[in-house]
């Protein structure tokens, strides 16, 4: 998505508050296990310091493996159902058409975005989608709002949305992704969630000595 139409989004669309994703409810919960799993190596009087340390690099790299983890699937997920909900708002659904149907309909759609493409200014858009609005024509009307779109002629978007609530919502849910993997900003937060930070024990210490310290039979980790 343009920068532009993604930092807009909150004003283009209002919309219920964004739905948190589900890596980041799983990195909530992640990050909650691992500081409980450290107040209960530091509280026990019975565990030998050294023993402690070697628990807090076992917990420690599991937790941010599983963090990794789910910082992988999240990015999967999210360019899985941003391809999806770009379809949504801007492709076409051919499946039960008959194959002349189909024929005469792709001719419409390419006819429609070979118009839409020729679309330079704002203004001449707003009024080529009023008067595709005011024909019933669905299928021209879509072109113009992916010109829109792609061109950041935010107005011209909001108008094409603001009559469909559910292509609003779809494109907002969309917006949410695109702003949460390009924005800098929220590039960064979202990043990291999926940080872990080395305990206290562990202070000073490379990965390749916390990883002996976990797995003293780990000959990989010694040679590394």
């Amino acid at each position: 998505m343009p920068s532009k139409i993604g930092q807009q989004m909150n004003q283009l669309i209002r919309g219920d508050q964004a739905e948190v994703p589900a890596g980041t409810r799983a990195s909530q919960e992640i990050h909650a296990l691992y500081k409980r799993g450290l107040q209960q190596i530091r509280g026990d009087r019975n565990m030998h310091p050294d023993r402690k340390r070697i628990e807090a690099a076992q917990l420690y790299l599991s937790t941010r493996q599983s963090l990794t983890k789910v910082k992988t699937d999240q990015a999967a997920a999210d360019s899985e159902t941003f391809a999806k909900l770009e379809r949504q708002l801007w492709g076409y659904d051919l499946e039960r058409a008959t194959a002349l149907d189909r024929a005469s309909i792709d001719h419409t759609i390419r006819d429609a975005q070979d118009r839409a493409g020729k679309l330079t200014k704002a203004d001449h858009a707003a009024k080529a989608l009023h008067d595709a609005e005011q024909a019933g024509d669905s299928i021209l009307a879509r072109a113009i709002g992916k010109r829109a779109h792609d061109m950041d002629w935010g107005d011209v978007l909001h108008d094409y949305l603001s009559t469909r609530p559910k292509a609003g919502e779809t494109y907002q849910q969309a917006g949410e992704i695109w702003h949460r993997n390009n924005s800098t900003g929220a590039q960064m937060q979202h990043s990291m969630q999926f940080v872990v930070h080395k305990p206290e024990e562990l202070r000073g210490l490379s990965d390749q000595d916390i990883h002996s310290m976990a797995d003293p039979g780990d000959t990989g980790a010694t040679a590394a």
